[in-house]
C-alpha cells in the first residue's frame, strides 16, 4: 500500500476570508478571518440565507458555557459572525458554570418567534434536561426561558427536525441509567415550546447526536455510539414515515475511519436549481481541555432510494453551489513518499516516520497565492474500538508530524487515528512560491507519546 502526500494545485483562499472550498477537517475561517466556532451545531435557512448556531469553544474562555454563537452565510462556504446568539446569566440555568449545549433553532409561526433548543445540564451531567430561549430576530440575541425533562424524563444530546409539513421534532437519548437507554423523536406543541407526544423509540440502542434528513422520499436519522470525544462509526436508519417503522442500522463510511474522526450533528439539504444536495455535517472533537481546536467534517452524501442507503464518502475539498445544487472537486497534483528525499531512521516501505527522520519533497508546483496541502499517512493507534464496546487500553487520539515549505518555520499537524490499514489525511493551507522549485518537508516531532510520530506517506 503506497501513501501519499496530496497536493491541490489551486489558489484557495486569500488572507482566509473568502473561502472557495469546504475543507473537511481544516481550521475554518469567519468573513473576518477569525476562526470560526460553532460546534455541536444546527443549521437553518431564512430565505436565501443560512443560519449555523454552535458551541462557542475559545482557548481564551475558561467557563464551562461561554455562550452560542451564530454565523450567517448565502452560499455554506463563508461566514458571517452574527455575534452571540445567547450569552450566559447568572443564577439562572444558563450560568456561566452550567452546560449549555447542541443548539437548534426553529421559528414559530404562532408566536412569530425563533426558539432555540439546546441540552442544558450541570457540570456533571446530572440533570439531564432540555432548554429553550427565545428572540424575534434569528440572530438573537436570545431570552432564556426555562429547562426542563421533556415529559417528565431526561434527554441527552439533542436534536431538532422540522418536517416539510411544518410540524418539528425533538430528538434526544432518555440518558446512561440502566433502563434509560432508548432513543426518542418526539413531536412539539403547536408553538415549538414543549414536546408534548413521543412518536417513536429505538429501544436500548444507546445513541447519541442525532440528527435527520429528509429527500422527500426517505426520512434518514443519523446517530453516534457514546464514546466521549472519541469518534466512533456514526450509524443510520430510514423510514418512509417519521413515525416509523425504522430499519435496522448501518453504517454511513468505511469502518476503521470512526466516520473520518467525526461525530454526527446535522445535515443540510441543498434545494438547488439542477439538483438536489445533503450534506453530512459532523465535529471532529479535539480533546475536553482543547475544544477550542475541534474541527468541522462536512462531507456530501450518496443516498440511494432504492435500497434506502446514505453513506459518505472522504473528499480531501470540495465546492458546492447552493444556487444549483451541483458539488464540484478539484483536482491536484500527487507527490508519492518513495520519490522524496529521505533522513535519519525513515525507510520506504510504507515511509515510516519517527521522532528523527523526515521525508522531502522537491520540484513542486506553486502559484504564489494560499494552495492546499492534504498529507496522506497511516496511524493505527485506535486501540479503543470503533465504538462503546472497546478494549479500555489506552487511547491515543493522534500523533504530530511538522510540515515546512521551503525550509521556513514548520507547522504542527494532528494525525488522527484509524485502523489497521486505513489512510486517512490531514489538510494544511501553505503558500509556495510562484513556480517549480518548492520544497516540503514532513517530520516526526521529539518528545513523549504522542508527541512522537509513527506515520506512513
Amino acid at each position: 500500500m503506497r501513501s501519499l502526500a496530496y497536493l491541490l494545485a489551486v489558489a484557495c483562499i486569500a488572507q482566509a476570508r473568502n473561502n472557495k472550498y469546504i475543507v473537511p477537517g481544516a481550521t475554518w475561517y469567519d468573513t473576518d478571518g477569525v476562526v470560526l466556532s460553532a460546534h455541536a451545531g444546527g443549521i437553518v435557512q431564512a430565505n436565501d440565507t443560512w443560519y449555523w448556531f454552535g458551541q462557542d469553544e475559545r482557548e481564551e474562555d475558561k467557563n464551562l458555557f461561554s455562550g452560542l454563537n451564530v454565523y450567517s452565510s448565502s452560499d455554506l462556504l463563508n461566514w458571517k459572525n452574527e455575534g452571540r446568539a445567547l450569552s450566559p446569566v447568572n443564577g439562572t440555568d444558563i450560568d456561566a458554570s452550567r452546560v449549555v449545549e447542541r443548539p437548534k433553532v426553529v421559528f414559530s409561526e404562532e408566536t412569530q418567534e425563533w426558539i432555540l433548543w439546546f441540552h442544558s445540564d450541570n457540570s456533571s451531567y446530572g440533570l439531564l434536561q432540555q432548554g429553550i430561549a427565545t428572540s424575534p430576530n434569528i440572530t438573537g440575541p436570545y431570552t432564556f426561558q426555562r429547562a426542563f425533562n421533556p415529559l417528565g424524563g431526561t434527554s441527552q444530546d439533542f436534536g431538532l427536525f422540522q418536517d416539510v409539513d411544518g410540524q418539528s421534532y425533538a430528538l434526544y437519548s432518555n440518558g446512561d441509567a440502566a433502563d434509560a437507554h432508548d432513543n426518542i423523536i418526539a413531536r412539539m406543541n403547536s408553538n415549538f415550546t414543549d414536546v408534548e407526544e413521543v412518536v417513536y423509540t429505538f429501544p436500548d440502542f444507546d445513541l447519541e447526536a442525532p440528527a435527520i434528513i429528509y429527500t422527500g422520499t426517505h426520512y434518514y436519522i443519523l446517530m453516534s455510539h457514546k464514546s466521549g470525544y472519541r469518534s466512533n462509526n456514526v450509524v443510520v436508519f430510514s423510514a418512509e414515515k417519521i413515525t416509523g417503522p425504522w430499519s435496522i442500522q448501518s453504517f454511513i463510511a468505511p469502518l476503521g475511519t470512526r466516520t473520518f474522526n467525526s461525530q454526527s450533528t446535522m445535515g443540510i439539504t441543498v434545494n438547488g436549481s439542477s439538483t438536489t444536495t445533503h450534506l453530512y455535517c459532523g465535529d471532529q472533537w479535539a480533546t475536553a481541555k482543547t475544544l477550542y481546536d475541534s474541527r468541522y467534517m462536512w462531507l456530501p452524501a450518496t443516498i440511494d432510494e432504492s435500497t434506502s442507503s446514505f453513506t459518505i464518502d472522504w473528499h480531501d475539498l470540495y465546492s458546492i453551489d447552493t444556487a444549483t445544487g451541483e458539488v464540484t472537486y478539484p483536482e491536484g497534483t500527487v507527490y508519492e513518499a518513495e520519490d522524496g528525499v529521505l533522513s535519519g531512521s525513515a525507510y520506504i516501505t510504507t515511509c515510516v516516520i519517527d521522532a528523527n527522520s523526515s521525508v522531502t519533497f522537491t520540484g513542486i508546483a506553486g502559484t504564489g497565492n494560499p494552495q492546499w496541502v492534504s498529507v496522506y499517512y497511516h496511524n493505527p493507534d485506535g486501540l479503543w474500538g470503533d465504538n462503546r464496546s472497546g478494549t479500555g487500553q489506552t487511547f491515543i487520539l493522534w500523533r504530530n508530524a511538522t510540515v515546512s515549505v521551503n525550509d521556513e518555520d514548520p507547522v504542527t499537524i494532528r494525525q488522527l487515528s484509524g485502523s489497521s490499514g486505513i489512510i486517512l489525511s490531514q489538510p494544511l493551507n501553505v503558500t509556495f512560491a510562484s513556480g517549480f522549485d518548492n520544497t516540503l518537508t514532513i517530520a516526526g516531532v521529539s518528545g513523549a507519546w504522542p508527541n512522537r510520530t509513527y506515520s506512513a506517506y
